[in-house]
C-alpha cells in the first residue's frame, strides 16, 4: 500500500480498497480508516437498477416539461465561442454518449447559444452551455426550492442516524416538450470530420435557470407517494435527498425501501457518493452529527483562499459564498458592509482598509463555531441587539444548564441599490422566550 498525504486516493491497492468499500485518509498527520457501512446483505435488498453505471440514463415518467420565453418569435442567436482542438476532442466522446442516450438529438433550430470546453483537474473535459441569453428570456415560476437554512430545523437532536443519497444527473431525468427543445440548441463541430451542426437537449439541460425548480417540483410531488418508515424523516434539497432517525435500524430500512422506490421510478443514484446509517454526515456544505451541525472544511477553504475581487461580479459571487456561512459568522452585516458598499460605486477601487477587513471577515469564518440544532418540542431564547442600522441576533437553547448556540442572525438596513443582506427566518421554537443582550 503506497500512501500520499496530498492526494485525494491511495496510489496503490486502490481497485481492491473501492470493492471494500475503504477510505484511508490522512488528516493533521493522523490515518483515519473509514469502512462503507453497505453490508452484502443490505446489497442483496437494493435493486441494482438504482445504482448509476454510466450506461444508461435514468427517466422519470412524467409528463414533457414545456419551456415558455418572452419574444418566442425573436430568436435567440449567440455565436459559438472558438474551441482548441483538444477541447473538442475531449468533448466528443461526451457528447456522443449524451447522443446515444437520447439527452442529447441532432436538430435544426432558429436559437443557437455557445458552449464551452472545461479542462478539470484530471485532464479530462466538461461541456458547459451558456445559456444566458436563455435564461434572461424564460418565464420562469415561481421558486419552490427549500430553504437551506431553515432546511435542518427539521433534524431534532435526538436524531443521531443519518443517510445521504445523491441523485446523479437528475434534471436529465426530466424529458423537454418537443417544441421547447430548440431554444437550447447549440453549434458542434466534430474534431475528426470538421463537419458543423446543431444539437438541442432533449432533458432539462444544466445551466438552466429553472431546472432545479422544475426538477425538485418533480421530485417533490413522486416523494409524496413514499411512505418513510416509522421514526424516520426525508428532506429533500433539489436532488439531494437526507434520511435521519433515532435507531439506526429504522434509517437503513427506510434508506433501502427509498432507493428502491426511487430505482423502479426511474432515477439513478451514485452509489460512491452513498451515505449509509452513518453517525456523522455531509450535507449541503454542512456536516451534521448528533444535535449539532459544523461547516465543511473545504467550504471553508474554498472561500479563504479566494483571491480579492476585481469587478463587481466578483463581489456578488463572493458575498454568496459568504452568505451561505452567515449564521456561523458573528456580526456578518457589519464584516460585510464593506462589500455592498462596492457595488454601488461606478468603479471598483480596493483599498488597503478593504484587503483589512477582508482578512478579517475570512479569520471570523475560520474560527466559526459549532451550532446547536434546534429542537422545537423545547423553548428557545432570541437575544437581540440593534445598533447602526444593524439587528444582530443570538437564538439559544437551554441544554444541561448551559444555553447552546443554534443560529446568528442578522439583518442591516441599506440602499435599495446595494440590495437587503439576508435574516434566515423561520419556525425554530414553540412559545419562544425572548431576552435582549
Amino acid at each position: 500500500m503506497l500512501l500520499v498525504e496530498e492526494a485525494d486516493y491511495n496510489l496503490l491497492g486502490r481497485d481492491l480498497m473501492v470493492a471494500l468499500g475503504i477510505k484511508l485518509i490522512v488528516k493533521d498527520s493522523k490515518l483515519i480508516v473509514s469502512l462503507y457501512k453497505l453490508t452484502l446483505e443490505d446489497k442483496k435488498e437494493i435493486n441494482l437498477k438504482v445504482w448509476h453505471t454510466g450506461r444508461e440514463a435514468g427517466r422519470l415518467e412524467m409528463e414533457p416539461i414545456l419551456i415558455e420565453i418572452e419574444r418566442p418569435e425573436d430568436p435567440m442567436r449567440v455565436k459559438q465561442y472558438p474551441i482548441s482542438l483538444e477541447g473538442r476532442r475531449g468533448l466528443k466522446p461526451i457528447i456522443e454518449d449524451l447522443i446515444a442516450k437520447g439527452i442529447l438529438e441532432p436538430c435544426m433550430s432558429q436559437h443557437n447559444t455557445p458552449i464551452l470546453a472545461i479542462r478539470k483537474t484530471d485532464g479530462s473535459y466538461r461541456l458547459v452551455q451558456d445559456l444566458r441569453a436563455v435564461n434572461e428570456r424564460t418565464k420562469t415560476w415561481f421558486p419552490m426550492v427549500a430553504n437551506p437554512y431553515t432546511l435542518l430545523n427539521r433534524v431534532s437532536p435526538e436524531d443521531i442516524w443519518y443517510s445521504v443519497i445523491d441523485l446523479k444527473d437528475a434534471f436529465w431525468t426530466c424529458l423537454l416538450a418537443e417544441g421547447s427543445r430548440g431554444y437550447f440548441a447549440f453549434e458542434w463541430e466534430d474534431p475528426d470530420t470538421n463537419r458543423k451542426q446543431q444539437l438541442r437537449w432533449a432533458s432539462l439541460p444544466q445551466g438552466f435557470v429553472d431546472s432545479p425548480n422544475l426538477f425538485g417540483q418533480a421530485l417533490e410531488e413522486l416523494l409524496s407517494q413514499f411512505s418513510p418508515r416509522e421514526g424516520t424523516k426525508i428532506l429533500q434539497y433539489v436532488y439531494d435527498l437526507l434520511i435521519v432517525g433515532q435507531e439506526e435500524g429504522n434509517v437503513k430500512a427506510c434508506t433501502i425501501s427509498l432507493l428502491n422506490f426511487l430505482g423502479e421510478k426511474g432515477l439513478k443514484v451514485s452509489k460512491s457518493k452513498l451515505q449509509f446509517a452513518e453517525p456523522e454526515v455531509k450535507y449541503l456544505g454542512h456536516w451534521i452529527t448528533k444535535g449539532k451541525k459544523r461547516l465543511d472544511p473545504e467550504r471553508v477553504a474554498g472561500i479563504i483562499e479566494l483571491p480579492a475581487p476585481r469587478n463587481k461580479r466578483q463581489v456578488r459571487q463572493l458575498l454568496g459564498l459568504l452568505g451561505y456561512c452567515q449564521q456561523w459568522i458573528e456580526g456578518y452585516s457589519e464584516k460585510v458592509k464593506f462589500l455592498y458598499e462596492k457595488l454601488t460605486t461606478d468603479k471598483l477601487k480596493w483599498t488597503e482598509q478593504d484587503k483589512r477587513e477582508l482578512r478579517h471577515l475570512k479569520e471570523a469564518l475560520i474560527a466559526a463555531p459549532v451550532l446547536s440544532l434546534p429542537d422545537v418540542k423545547r423553548k428557545f431564547q432570541l437575544f437581540i441587539d440593534v445598533s447602526n442600522h444593524t439587528a444582530h441576533g443570538v437564538l439559544t437553547q437551554d441544554w444541561a444548564g448551559d444555553k447552546k448556540t443554534c443560529g446568528l442572525y442578522l439583518k442591516i438596513a441599506i440602499s435599495s441599490k446595494q440590495g437587503m443582506a439576508h435574516m434566515p427566518t423561520g419556525n425554530c421554537g414553540s412559545s419562544p422566550a425572548s431576552g435582549r443582550s
